[in-house]
This record gives C-alpha cells, sequence and structure tokens, in this order.
C-alpha cells in the first residue's frame, strides 16, 4: 500500500494500546510511516502518566486488556481529554461491549482480524470529525462575536460594560444569570450570546416564552409528560429541561411563569432534577439558565406573583441592558447598521439619513427601544423616494411618551385623495388597532377573556398586543385607582 500524508499529520498526536506485541508493532509502523507520531503501549496503566502530559487526537484501544481493560482507559481518556477521539478494537464476540463502549463516548470500534486500510480510515474519519467539531464551535464563537458587534454593540460607556460583563459571564460559563431590561432592548440575544460565548455552546439553546405558554400546560412543556398523565396526552413527552440538558435554558418574561409552576421550578433548579408530570421516575439534567424579564423582579414579589426564593436564586450573576434613550452616542451607531442591512436586503442604495432625520433619531426616546429601530429604519428603506431617508418616513412620533400614539388627522374613504405630504400607515393602522383594544376593555370592564371574543381573537394573542402597546400596566392602575 502507497502511503501518502500531510504535513500536519506529522503534528497529530495517536495514542495505541493493545497487548498483542505483534498487532501493536504492525500498527505503529504503518502509522508512523503515514506520517503520524505513535505513543504505542501493551498496558493500559503504562499509558496513564504520559496521559497526563500530552495531548492526544485520537485513540485505538483494545477492548480486552490485561489489568485496565479498555473501557475503564476510555473513561479515563476522556475525562482527561473530552476532545480526544478514541477507537476501540474488539473480536466479534466482544461487538456487544464495543457498542456499550460508543454509549460512553468512543468514536467508533473496529472488529479483529481487521486490514490496515480499515484502521487508516478510522483514524482519517475520527481526525475530520474533531475537526468539524472545532470549526462548528469556531463559527459558533465568531457568530456569538458578530451578535454582539451588531445587535450589542454601543460606544457609551454604559453599553461597554454590558458587552464586557457578557463576554465574561460567558466565557465563565455562568450556572445562572439574569438579564433586565426594557422590551426590545436586545435581552434575547444577551442570552444567546452568553450561551455561545461559554463552554456549552455546542449543545442546546432552548427558548421559553413564559406569557405564551397557557397556565394549565406549563408545566407539561417544562417538566414533559407520560402518556396518559392527562386527557390529550395521546403519548410520552420529553420536557423543554430535559431537552436543554448540558446546554442552556433561556427563560424570557420569567414573571409571567404561573406561581403555581414556580416552587417546582425551584426545585428543579436546585437539585438538577426533575420529573415529568404523571412520572414516578427522577430525571437528572445539567442545565445553565438564563431568565429575561422587563419588570422589576422585586416589585413582582411584593405584589405576591413571584417567589422571593426563586427571585434570590435568579438574581446570581444580573445584567442590566440599558434603552436607548440612554445610549445617544450609539442610536446613529445602531441606525447606520440596520440602514445597511436593509440596503442590501430589499436591493435599493441611498446616499444615507438627512441631517433632520439624524437628530429627529437623537431627540426621539424610542420608547420600544432597538426593536422600534430597527422596524423604523426597515420601513424607511422600503419606503423612501428621496436620495437621502427623510425623516417623515421614519415614522417617527411627536411625542417622547411611550404611551402616547399619533392620532390620525386623515381618515380615508374610498373617494378620498391621497395625500401629497403621504402618511404613516404603520402608525395609523397601529393607532387604531389600539383604541379598538381600549374600546373592547372598557366595554368588558377590563375582563380580557370577554374582550378577545369581543375582538375575534384568542386570549394569548389579545395579551400579546396589550404588551405590545403597554395596555397592561395601564389597565391594572386603571383598576387601582377604583
Amino acid at each position: 500500500m502507497k502511503l501518502s500524508f500531510h504535513a500536519n499529520q506529522r503534528l497529530t498526536n495517536i495514542l495505541v494500546i493493545d497487548d498483542e506485541k505483534l498487532i501493536l508493532w504492525g500498527i505503529q509502523r504503518d502509522l508512523e510511516r503515514a506520517g503520524y507520531r505513535i505513543s504505542a503501549f501493551q498496558k493500559a496503566e503504562d499509558a496513564l502518566q504520559l496521559l497526563e502530559k500530552q495531548q492526544f487526537h485520537a485513540a485505538l484501544l483494545d477492548v480486552r486488556l490485561p489489568g485496565m481493560g479498555g473501557i475503564e482507559m476510555l473513561e479515563r481518556i476522556k475525562s482527561v481529554s473530552p476532545d480526544t477521539q478514541v477507537i476501540m478494537i474488539t473480536a466479534f464476540a466482544d461487538v456487544e461491549m464495543a457498542v456499550s463502549s460508543i454509549r460512553r463516548g468512543a468514536f467508533d470500534f473496529i472488529l479483529k482480524p481487521f486490514s490496515l486500510e480499515k484502521i487508516h480510515l478510522a483514524i482519517q474519519n475520527a481526525l475530520e470529525t474533531s475537526r468539524l467539531k472545532r470549526e462548528v464551535a469556531s463559527l459558533k464563537i465568531d457568530r456569538a462575536m458578530r451578535l454582539q458587534q451588531r445587535f450589542l454593540q454601543g460606544e457609551s460607556p454604559r453599553m461597554r460594560s454590558v458587552i464586557e460583563s457578557i463576554e465574561r459571564i460567558g466565557r465563565a460559563g455562568a450556572g445562572v444569570v439574569l438579564i433586565c431590561g426594557e422590551s426590545g432592548t436586545g435581552k434575547g440575544l444577551a442570552a444567546n450570546a452568553i450561551h455561545q460565548l461559554g463552554p456549552r455552546s455546542t449543545n442546546p439553546f432552548i427558548e421559553i416564552n413564559c406569557s405564551a405558554i397557557p397556565e394549565n400546560l406549563f408545566e407539561s412543556e417544562l417538566f414533559g409528560h407520560e402518556m396518559g398523565s392527562f386527557t390529550g396526552a395521546v403519548s410520552q413527552k420529553k420536557g423543554l429541561l430535559e431537552l436543554a440538558d448540558n446546554g442552556t435554558i433561556f427563560l424570557d418574561e420569567v414573571t409571567e411563569m404561573p406561581i403555581t409552576s414556580q416552587t417546582k421550578f425551584l426545585k428543579a433548579l436546585e437539585e438538577q432534577v426533575i420529573r415529568r408530570v404523571g412520572g414516578q421516575r427522577s430525571i437528572k439534567v445539567d442545565v445553565n439558565i438564563v431568565a429575561a424579564t422587563n419588570r422589576d423582579l422585586s416589585q413582582a414579589v411584593r405584589d405576591g406573583i413571584f417567589r422571593e426564593d426563586l427571585f434570590y436564586r435568579l438574581n446570581v450573576v444580573p445584567i442590566f441592558i440599558p434603552p436607548l434613550r440612554e445610549r445617544e452616542h450609539d442610536i446613529l451607531l445602531l441606525s447606520e447598521h440596520y440602514f445597511n442591512v436593509y440596503q442590501a436586503k430589499y436591493k435599493r442604495s441611498f446616499s444615507g439619513f438627512c441631517e433632520e432625520a439624524k437628530q429627529r433619531m437623537l431627540e426621539y426616546s424610542w420608547p420600544g427601544n432597538i426593536r422600534e429601530l430597527k422596524n423604523s429604519v426597515e420601513r424607511a428603506v422600503i419606503l423612501e423616494t428621496a436620495d437621502f431617508i427623510q425623516e417623515i418616513t421614519l415614522g417617527l412620533g411627536p411625542t417622547a411618551s411611550p404611551n402616547v400614539y399619533i392620532q390620525p388627522k386623515i381618515i380615508f374613504s374610498d373617494d378620498s385623495p391621497f395625500p401629497e405630504s403621504g402618511i404613516d400607515l404603520l402608525g395609523y393602522l397601529e393607532s387604531i388597532e389600539k383604541r379598538f383594544l381600549q374600546k373592547a376593555l372598557q366595554h368588558c370592564d377590563g375582563n380580557q377573556s370577554h374582550a378577545s371574543k369581543l375582538l375575534g381573537m384568542s386570549r394569548d394573542i389579545l395579551r400579546y398586543r396589550l404588551k405590545k402597546y403597554n395596555l397592561f400596566v395601564q389597565e391594572r392602575d386603571q383598576d387601582l385607582g377604583k
């Protein structure tokens, strides 16, 4: 067999352990001819000292060895160097044991008698898999860094401090993180960046919007359920905590978690053990928790809608993302970024923002934060007809109040002429929608179930739209004043 090898194979360390001297010698000679650096032993115990000092890219282990067996050596290698790809060598009678080794982390197994070509192919596949894993991990880190540069970027001192905290917390692999900030500030992107920068970046990142799951289904979604545990449970279902094992769970709008589920979640968080709804078996999970809220958690505790012990458990490593109105230096930086993104997306070409548009963006309070800025720039890129993006095309209201919307001055009918100055169509439609929501709630004395039926939408959609226009707070305040 003619051997060929790349130069970097000379930097590839391979450990070979086989108690049959002739087989060991043959593998070692062949792989060294191929350019690999080989450390060969007949006993696993003889390799332990070297294993602590040297990084091996791959290992070939016989399943049956005198003294320490191949499976035990596999576990030792994986505990010292998880990235080492281990290939087991086994006789036909030991296939079941070899399959078991795969479950313990082995990459592959080779049956005796084997050809040297099989050895080469197995090693090449193992090393290629390692390379791809490193590449994926590198791409995920790059993606996380791009997320910070694109969405969490900022020149303001407060934002630079936030970004530095995200980097430190992510790389440290913090087990529990709490992100606070107004809606639209980028809490979800911060959570994703923390996960991607950490040691669990190649494992699942699962997001749970606590306000979007009906209360009666929350525990089933979080912990899973057994078949027949309740009406409609026609099969076993793994919960999101179980699916996120060895990864990260992102609990968005955590204050909306049902109070009845908070005790069970706290227990799972403390013990890292869950039990499916209707199940008897305890399931061990290992998850990092990133929670986010746009509300004051301590106030939620005082209001009796959030458990105090869960608040203290989540508030281990807090991050506060400032609102855009407190990041004046970042407004034009972010608008320029989204301007470039949407120019490319919609294949349009402008010279930039006019000075009036820039000044308007700096004066505006951005109640919807980065999400609102992003939407405004996208709308302007789509609708603008001039060479520069004009102030009116941004569609920003005349007031800085987050709860005041533009009252349209023009009411259209079929024979109405279209105004020469144009109209903020999205703002017009949003103001109509908000007025109908308010009228429905007033008509129903704040009863959301009744209001949702009058408006022909589900209660969950109604809740989403109420939050969109900050009507939750307004309605609650009105009730307290009665």
